[in-house]
């Protein structure tokens, strides 16, 4: 029994049923179109924040071989993972997506006026419209490797996909309705309109390729996909708690843990060679230099602590959390970590202590926890109702109300959105989401010949 492996059987109803493969690209081909037309018609990438800059210019210089200048340009604490794997495309593909400035022709948001802000804001984003040098002119938004954005939402595709094949074993609904939705989530384009922050994209898409490649008992390439994951963006670390905790045996998540550590150890080994300071300084994701206390709209934020405090919190915080709620249902629970329903949910019920605990609100924190909660609607078989009313909630709700009301309301609201996804995760894990243990045991004896999955524990 202890070698038998589960197969989840489609349930009834639309969503996992069966659909030709030729169907399945058709709508990954509308999606990709589909995700191009809603970025263009939002006016292309533009950073308010400035991020665009400091995403660009680390990649570049990763281009060029320039170890030590990637991490002195590394203005965002973010590991080193979106450069190295952009960087070769920025190389074969130069001058085309190759340009070391950023440019783009949208005007300087009104918010900022006129004076010594919107003259920052210039200097940072070298507006084409503003600035023509004469030998050579800046090229428009979607040379400065804004191109690459769209790269990385197929990562996104990709990895979603894979992990719902894993999921119902065969082409369905579920992919197809994942292609379009994930062009039109509101918080896929956010990534790249608002803030341009790429390397959140594919962090969740290498995050859900890898879980779908712990759902075929592929342990060590699940590992290396949760290390790229990881080095991509830090909070892939939380699902990553949640693969391990569900991996049937010791020795699996030997694996499983090993191959991502030594991922993440050979993409950090050459910047932190090059400079140790500049290099733990983007991965702690804490440091700020000559920063007081600033009070935001969230539960973390609002606290009168300093900035570096506070964000020792949100970002260690959800990791001891997730932690502790990955070794509680270990130990407590641990039947119900065997199926794809129940590891997707502790993926996302991890993902959410992040939001639980956050420091301040941007478009693209909600990314993650909104991929997760549309993949558990489909990987359960029901239509995404659930994960479309958090998203309207939060996207539209939540962000209008940081706008018109008190920091303390908008706090409360957006603590409520965390611990909904919070709960809904956990969802997947309560004994009415299983069969009972007689029956699983049942179906584990008839399909013991069956096709991979993860090994349940009787």
């Amino acid at each position: 029994m202890a070698g038998a492996r589960y197969r989840p059987t489609p349930g009834p109803g639309l969503i996992p049923a069966p659909v030709p493969a030729a169907v399945v690209w058709a709508a990954r081909a509308a999606g990709l179109l589909l995700f191009v037309i809603v970025v263009v018609a939002r006016g292309g990438p533009l950073s308010a924040q400035t991020d665009a800059r400091a995403v660009t210019f680390p990649t570049t210089a990763v281009s060029h071989g320039q170890w030590r200048l990637a991490e002195q340009e590394t203005l965002i604490p973010d590991p080193p993972g979106y450069p190295l794997l952009a960087a070769p495309v920025v190389t074969v593909l130069r001058p085309l997506v190759g340009s070391p400035v950023w440019c783009s022709s949208r005007p300087v948001p009104a918010s900022l006026g006129g004076g010594s802000q919107a003259a920052y804001y210039r200097s940072l984003l070298h507006l084409c419209s503003s600035q023509q040098p004469a030998r050579r002119a800046l090229p428009p938004w979607y040379r400065s490797q804004a191109v690459l954005g769209v790269l990385a939402w197929l990562v996104l595709l990709a990895g979603v996909q894979l992990l719902l094949r894993a999921v119902h074993r065969r082409p369905t609904v579920a992919e197809v309705v994942a292609a379009l939705g994930l062009a039109v989530l509101p918080f896929t384009g956010d990534a790249l309109v608002e803030s341009f922050h790429p390397q959140d994209l594919l962090s969740v898409g290498l995050g859900c390729a890898a879980l779908a490649q712990c759902l075929r008992r592929r342990w060590v390439l699940s590992g290396l996909l949760f290390g790229a994951a990881v080095l991509s963006k830090q909070f892939a670390v939380l699902v990553l708690l949640a693969a391990l905790v569900s991996a049937p045996s010791h020795r699996d998540r030997a694996k499983l843990g090993g191959s991502a550590l030594a991922a993440v150890v050979a993409g950090i080994a050459p910047f932190w060679a090059a400079d140790q300071a500049a290099t733990w300084h983007a991965l702690s994701g804490t440091y700020v230099a000559g920063v007081g206390i600033i009070r935001s709209a969230t539960a973390v934020g609002l606290l009168g602590m300093a900035e570096g405090t506070k964000l020792a919190i949100a970002r260690d915080g959800p990791v001891l959390l997730s932690a502790l709620l990955c070794l509680a249902l270990w130990w407590k629970a641990r039947d119900r970590l065997s199926t794809p329903q129940a590891v997707i949910g502790l993926s996302l019920a991890c993902l959410a202590t992040r939001l639980v605990l956050e420091v301040s609100i941007y478009e693209y924190y909600f990314l993650a926890a909104a991929v997760f909660l549309f993949v558990l609607d489909l990987a359960a078989g029901r239509l995404p109702v659930c994960s479309t009313a958090w998203v309207l909630c939060t996207r539209y709700g939540l962000l209008s109300l940081a706008s018109a009301a008190r920091p303390g309301w908008t706090a409360t609201g957006f603590l409520a959105c965390a611990v909904a996804a919070f709960a809904v995760g956990l969802s997947a894990l309560a004994p009415s989401a299983h069969r009972p243990v007689v029956e699983r045991k049942r179906l584990l004896r008839s399909f013991s010949g069956g096709g991979p999955g993860l090994v349940p524990r009787g």
